[in-house]
C-alpha cells in the first residue's frame, strides 16, 4: 500500500491520544456547566434529508454542506455543517415546545466542505446551548454569562467580550430606503470592514438628511462599550423607535456585565456577522492572549422554526473545542496511578480489579510480568489474595 492513501484530506485530521483526552476532559467540563444551569442534551443525528436540515436560515449552509443520495429513499442527503439549526427543529417540531422557555444544549462533530485553515478544521468539535421561547434581554444575559462561564471552564476566564447588533445596520437600511443592490453592497462592505470602500459609498449614493450623518458616523461606533453606548443614544435613537429599543437593550447588557463580570467589553454597532441569520445582539468571547478567531460566539435569532410550523424567540453561542484546543492547559491524569495485572482466568483477581477501578485507579493488562520496571506497580497473588505491590 502506497504511504499516501494513510493521508487525511485537507483540513481533516486525526487527535491523538493526549490530544483527544484533553479534547474530552474539556467537553464533560463543559457539557457539565451546561447541565448545572438547566440545559437539557439533545443530539442530533449527523445527516438528515437536505429538505429539514437546509430549510429557513439554514440556506445559508448550503455552500458548506457535504451532500450525498439516500440509497434507502433515493432522495438528497446533507452532513451537517452547524448543530444549531438542528436543535431548533427539534425544539419546534419534535418537542413542539409552545409557549414555554426550552434550554437546550449539545455536542458533536461537523463538517464543512470547504477548508479554511484561518478558522480551523474542516470537521469542528461543536458545542453550544440555547435559550427558545423568551424574547426578552433578560435570556440575551443569561446566555452571554453561560458563555463566560464556559471560558472559565476552559481556564480562559480573563477574555474580551465583544457585543454588537445586527438589527441597527438593518434598521439604517431601512430609514435610507436603499433598494435591494445598494443593500447588497453596503453588507459587503462592512463584512469586510473595507472603509475607503464605505466612504465611496457614501458619496456614490444620495441619503435622505435624517440618516446621513448616522451612516457617516457609524465605523466610527467601534471601542469601549461604555463610550460607544452613549454616541449611540445622541447620535442612534432619536431617529426610530426601532433604534431607540436596540441602543437600549445594549445599554441594558453592558450595565449587567459591568456590574457582575470584570471582562473588558467591545462594542461595534457596524458588526454585522451573521446578518442573513442574527436578528438582534450578537456577541463573542475572545482569549486574553490575542488569539484572533472567536472561542465562543453567539447572539439571538427570532422567529427560527417558523418554517417547522412554530416560529419562537431565540438566542444561544457554540464553540468550536478542537480549534480551541491549543490554548487550553495539559489535562493532569484524573486517576490515582496505574496498577498492572496479569492475565489470567481468576474471579477474585477480577473482582480486584473492579474494585481497584471503582477507587480511580487505572488498571492495564500485562502479558509479560517480566517486562515490568522499577517503580511498576502490579497485583501479587499473596497468600490467596490479590494485593498491590511495586517491582
Amino acid at each position: 500500500m502506497q504511504q499516501s492513501t494513510w493521508f487525511t484530506p485537507d483540513g481533516l485530521e486525526d487527535l491523538l491520544p493526549p490530544q483527544a483526552q484533553k479534547l474530552e476532559y474539556y467537553r464533560r467540563k463543559l457539557m457539565d456547566g451546561f447541565h448545572l444551569s438547566g440545559y437539557d442534551l439533545v443530539l442530533p443525528p449527523l445527516a438528515e434529508f437536505t429538505d429539514s436540515l437546509l430549510t429557513g436560515t439554514a440556506r445559508q449552509l448550503a455552500v458548506d454542506t457535504c451532500r450525498f443520495t439516500d440509497q434507502e429513499s433515493g432522495k438528497m442527503m446533507g452532513v451537517r455543517a452547524d448543530m444549531t439549526p438542528q436543535v431548533a427543529r427539534i425544539v419546534s417540531n419534535r418537542l413542539k415546545a409552545s409557549n414555554t422557555i426550552s434550554r437546550l444544549c449539545y455536542a458533536g462533530e461537523v463538517l464543512k466542505t470547504r477548508n479554511n485553515k484561518a478558522k480551523g478544521s474542516r470537521s469542528p468539535i461543536q458545542l453550544g446551548a440555547e435559550l427558545f421561547g423568551h424574547a426578552g434581554v433578560e435570556s440575551d444575559i443569561e446566555i452571554i454569562e453561560l458563555m463566560l462561564e464556559s471560558m472559565q471552564r476552559l481556564n480562559l476566564d480573563n477574555g474580551k467580550i465583544s457585543l454588537g447588533h445586527v438589527g441597527i445596520v438593518d434598521e439604517l437600511i431601512s430609514l435610507a430606503d436603499l433598494n435591494e443592490s445598494q443593500t447588497v453592497q453596503l453588507i459587503d462592505i462592512l463584512e469586510r470592514k473595507a472603509l475607503p470602500e464605505y466612504e465611496q459609498f457614501l458619496i456614490e449614493n444620495t441619503l435622505p438628511e435624517s440618516v446621513s450623518s448616522a451612516f457617516s458616523e457609524l465605523l466610527s461606533l467601534c471601542g469601549n462599550a461604555i463610550t460607544v453606548i452613549e454616541r449611540a443614544k445622541t447620535s442612534l435613537s432619536s431617529l426610530s423607535p426601532i433604534l431607540e429599543n436596540a441602543v437600549k437593550r445594549l445599554d441594558t447588557v453592558i450595565s449587567f456585565l459591568t456590574e457582575v463580570h470584570s471582562n473588558p467589553i467591545h462594542l461595534d454597532l457596524a458588526d454585522i456577522r451573521g446578518y442573513q441569520y442574527h436578528t438582534g445582539i450578537i456577541f463573542a468571547c475572545y482569549s486574553a492572549d490575542g488569539f484572533l478567531l472567536p472561542i465562543c460566539k453567539g447572539g439571538r435569532y427570532d422567529n427560527i422554526g417558523s418554517e417547522f410550523g412554530l416560529a419562537q424567540p431565540a438566542t444561544g453561542f457554540s464553540l468550536d473545542l478542537r480549534v480551541a484546543l491549543d490554548l487550553l492547559a495539559p489535562v493532569e491524569p484524573a486517576e490515582k496511578g496505574s496498577v498492572y495485572a496479569p492475565s489470567q482466568a481468576d474471579k477474585a483477581l477480577q473482582e480486584k480489579i473492579i474494585e481497584l477501578k471503582l477507587s480511580g485507579m487505572q488498571v492495564v493488562k500485562v502479558f509479560d510480568m517480566g517486562s515490568l520496571t522499577a517503580g511498576n506497580q502490579f497485583l501479587s497473588n499473596t497468600s490467596g489474595q490479590w494485593v498491590v505491590e511495586r517491582v
